[in-house]
């Protein structure tokens, strides 16, 4: 089993885009205060899994069963010219 470590991703600062420590509570650059929400990953991904917003494909679905080659079908109307 392969161990892969979370993504942590960084903390831009909505004043001067610059990219930050997710621990930051301020802009290391210009002071701003960062955003320090919690998120609850669990609960959004619960959502989007109830409404599958993502638009993840769909399983495809099972083709009907084959037609008996022994079976005559009708015939076609000719072609009017």
């Amino acid at each position: 089993m392969c161990f892969r470590p979370a993504e942590v991703s960084m903390k831009k600062c909505p004043a001067c885009g610059k990219p930050n420590k997710p621990v930051a509570t301020v802009c290391a650059a210009c002071g701003a205060e960062l955003d320090n929400s919690v998120k609850d990953f669990d609960a959004d991904q619960g959502a989007l899994d109830a409404t599958n917003t993502l638009g993840a494909p769909q399983a495809p679905q099972a083709p009907g069963a084959p037609k008996d080659p022994r079976v005559p079908t009708a015939p076609k109307p000719p072609a009017l010219q």
